[in-house]
């Protein structure tokens, strides 16, 4: 039987410093319990965004649509051009569904041969999130 233990609408500002909103990743030690928490929206933003686009789809147990597809886009035999646009529509894609509440401005891929040949790519991605107007950075390496 499940129970409902209470609800807390919870802000970024100083009212709620003291409030995590979840674990970031990778998962480290932390200073407030046994993992690292983000402590601003911003922060867990960029943690979500950046677990979505490195779960692969079936990875997770019981969510098996969850995840980008992103490491089998990096196997698919296609020219530069058409490759970039197929990483950025996954992207695109998996974000609008999973995490609505990002906006993704631009997104930067640079594929140079040896990245190619081990099946990877660097992604910089540039988004804002919720009503905030600031835009905020992510930058990470995929690979298949």
């Amino acid at each position: 039987m499940a129970y409902v233990l209470g609800r807390k609408v919870v802000k970024d500002g100083e009212e709620f410093d003291s409030y995590a909103y979840g674990i970031t990743l990778p998962l480290k030690r932390g200073e407030t319990g046994f993992f690292e928490q983000a402590f601003t929206s911003v922060e867990q933003a960029k943690t979500n965004l950046r677990n979505l686009l490195l779960t692969a789809k079936g990875e997770r147990v019981m969510q098996p649509n969850f995840g980008s597809g992103l490491h089998s886009v990096l196997f698919e035999q296609i020219d530069d051009a058409r490759f970039e646009d197929l990483l950025k529509k996954t992207i695109l894609d998996s974000v609008s569904f999973w995490l609505p509440y990002i906006d993704i401005k631009d997104i930067e891929v640079e594929i140079t041969n040896e990245l190619r040949d081990n099946n990877q790519a660097n992604l910089n991605l540039t988004f804002t999130v919720g009503s905030e107007i600031d835009l905020q950075e992510l930058t990470f390496t995929v690979q298949g």
